[in-house]
């Protein structure tokens, strides 16, 4: 054989053995691959299982036993397991082969898994039940002393890192990442609880020093962390509370760390605080984006919504509408005058609207010989009006039953800058705004919804 074809063919063994170490190079890269999944249910919701994660999607059939089976391509991490009535959270990796049961009757209490990648998704399932059964209730929280819920929330913490140390769990990735899970949930919880006076230098030395010091470990731009999609909410929660309280530690990781995309959630949530549910610290959003955003376009949108906002303050004059009830016949507000209004924003749609209706029937009915008018604004859309209608009838609504114009773009709703509905409003006998975000007709205590004693003291104090 000549030099030159040996040249030749060492030369395309090399450039194989190349192009085989790039390919293999590649796979490596690429963690997605095959899981296996099945199980059975008991009393099913449906006749099938949805597992769901980021960019998937995969509906799996139930039998006549409410056994199914399944192979999924996926990427490793967490997913979720859904019966279409109830999810929980379940973690694969490829060459996971689990098999699960569940009785839906008691869904959290029963889920139980076997098999390949068992370990990790009996945690979940465990350290669900843990965080439900230490769950604090609303009243309490808003109660707790600083000091009071800093300790109560370090020992939930430290108990939640000893069930993860004691399942035995031999897999090492999920360990690590569940760590890392627990540890910026701890950390959201501390912030959206005493994030401001921690910012204002406010909290004790000894939670100063500790959250300082857990934060400081903490790189943004860690890609492990990234996955982690309570990462965000932390994210978003500690840089709109450090940011409005204008500490300057914080502006400068916002400056230097976070990436465009990770700026762009924090503003987001920073403008969800120009809000009516937000009054008291207002203006400090309003400031803080100010600062933030140096493009005026974009700032317009702000600028107007803060406007509005102010324009509604008490004692203003209340935006007005002119809307057709069920018989076609137009009912301003100007119409109203002499009279206290208490007007109801809702939708045949909206579930939390209709847990009111009892409660708004009991007040109407309470107040009925009082100059008051109750009026029940629906936004509905146009073309659900006969869905409108037989609610009304179906439910024997009582009062002023108007719908706006344009659902959601209605003038009403955008001059009141209404978000969210129930939204409920009190005008005074000349159409001036008394609240304009006023308490509902009910509130939830105890497990279960009583008429609500502070919308009867406001309208008591204006009659």
């Amino acid at each position: 054989m000549s030099l030159e074809n040996i040249t030749n063919k060492l030369f395309t063994i090399l450039t194989t053995l190349i192009l085989i170490f790039y390919l293999g190079s590649a796979n490596c890269q690429d963690n997605s691959g095959i899981a296996k999944i099945s199980g059975k249910i008991e009393h099913p919701n449906s006749n099938k299982v949805l597992i769901r994660g980021k960019n998937y999607r995969k509906e799996i059939k139930l039998n006549e036993k409410g056994e199914f089976s399944d192979t999924l391509k996926i990427s490793n991490g967490e997913y979720s397991f859904y019966d279409y009535s109830e999810s929980t959270t379940i973690y694969l990796e490829v060459g996971f082969n689990l098999f699960i049961t569940l009785d839906t009757k008691e869904f959290d209490e029963t889920i139980n898994y076997s098999g390949i990648g068992n370990q990790p998704n009996n945690f979940l399932a465990s350290y669900y039940l843990f965080k439900e059964k230490n769950t604090i209730d609303f009243k309490s929280y808003k109660e707790m002393s600083n000091q009071e819920y800093f300790y109560k929330e370090l020992k939930i913490f430290e108990e939640s890192n000893a069930l993860l140390n004691s399942m035995e769990i031999i897999n090492e990735n999920f360990i690590v990442n569940q760590e890392k899970v627990l540890l910026i949930d701890h950390l959201n919880n501390l912030i959206n609880k005493m994030g401001k006076d921690y910012f204002l230098n406010k909290t004790t030395s000894f939670i100063t020093q500790y959250m300082d010091k857990k934060i400081d470990d903490i790189n943004f731009n860690d890609q492990s962390l990234l996955s982690i999609s309570s990462l965000s909410k932390f994210i978003n929660s500690y840089f709109s509370i450090g940011l409005v309280a204008d500490n300057i530690s914080c502006l400068n990781i916002y400056n230097s760390e976070l990436s465009k995309q990770q700026k762009k959630d924090v503003l987001t949530t920073l403008k969800r605080g120009i809000s009516f549910y937000n009054l008291e610290d207002l203006e400090s959003y309003y400031t803080t984006l100010r600062k933030l955003i140096t493009d005026n376009n974009i700032f317009s949108a702000v600028e107007q919504k803060y406007q509005k906002i102010l324009n509604l303050q008490k004692g203003n004059p209340s935006p007005s509408f002119n809307y057709s009830d069920t018989s076609g016949q137009n009912i301003s507000l100007k119409s109203l005058k002499g009279k206290l209004v208490y007007i109801d924003v809702w939708a045949t749609w909206c579930g939390p609207c209709k847990a009111q209706i009892p409660y708004l029937k009991e007040l109407e009915e309470k107040y009925r010989t009082r100059e008051i008018a109750f009026v029940s604004m629906s936004i509905d859309k146009p073309k659900d009006a006969p869905k409108w209608k037989k609610m009304i009838q179906d439910k024997e609504l009582s009062g002023i039953q108007i719908m706006a114009d344009n659902a959601w773009g209605s003038s009403f709703v955008n001059e009141y800058v209404i978000e969210g509905i129930p939204r409920f409003i009190l005008l005074d006998r000349n159409g001036n705004i008394i609240n304009a975000n006023a308490p509902r007709p009910a509130t939830f205590n105890k497990g279960s919804y009583i008429l609500n004693d502070a919308i009867e003291e406001l309208l008591l104090m204006n009659l």
